[in-house]
């Protein structure tokens, strides 16, 4: 959800979008995005896959000549302990989590760099600062992102590419559904995150309310 709000939001500031999903309902979300007036192009591929990614970005480069902007969404989790996750399970959190997102940033940045201005963003999670029980792949995988972006700030600047990453807080999407219920509705979520206001305002975020930031870190006024 926080994609497809993404991509609407970019579409309508005019850029032409690319938007890639694992799973086929992209078609779906870029249809919406259409009959908004946006110009976005759907991507289905197990991003894990780096030679279907690789061909991604050589047909946006050809179809658009250049590419400005990436923004690195995507995530899975599975719910247990450390004792019981599998092995399977972890490698597969950070085969998606962590290692596709640095592989498509390696695959953009060099032609981002051609033109010496663009910017790499990437969805992390304050499940990297403050893990949750049960979570612990996921969070190892957020708090990777946080690496890696700092280092692909110092890494990539010269070129002018400016990385940045956006650690969210309890944000409603199909990802606070947690062993079958919405973890933002459960007695313990609305006594300790709202009651005790441990967030503030007090409630669980939308995905447009991540949107305006990607926007801003996305824009020129991101110097």
């Amino acid at each position: 959800m926080i994609g497809r709000s993404i991509a609407r939001e970019i579409a309508a500031e005019g850029a032409n979008v690319a938007a890639v999903d694992m799973n086929p309902r992209v078609k779906t979300v870029c249809s919406v995005i259409e009959d908004l007036g946006g110009k976005v192009n759907p991507y289905v591929f197990n991003i894990t896959d780096q030679d279907a990614y690789r061909q991604c970005v050589e047909e946006v480069v050809r179809d658009n000549g250049k590419i400005d902007i990436l923004v690195n969404n995507a995530a899975i989790s599975f719910s247990a302990d450390t004792l019981s996750r599998t092995l399977e399970n972890r490698r597969r959190t950070q085969a998606v989590n962590i290692e596709a997102i640095y592989w498509g940033s390696k695959l953009v940045a060099p032609h981002i760099a051609k033109q010496e201005w663009g910017r790499i963003i990437s969805i992390t999670s304050i499940q990297a600062l403050t893990p949750q029980v049960e979570l612990g792949a996921y969070a190892a995988a957020k708090g990777a992102i946080i690496s890696l972006t700092k280092t692909l700030a110092v890494d990539w600047v010269p070129y002018g590419i400016l990385a940045n990453a956006i650690a969210s807080g309890h944000i409603h999407t199909p990802l606070s559904i947690v062993k079958g219920m919405d973890e933002t509705r459960t007695e313990f979520f609305q006594e300790w995150f709202v009651k005790n206001r441990r967030i503030p305002l007090p409630r669980a975020g939308e995905p447009e309310e991540i949107v305006r930031v990607v926007i801003f870190l996305a824009s020129e006024d991101c110097s």
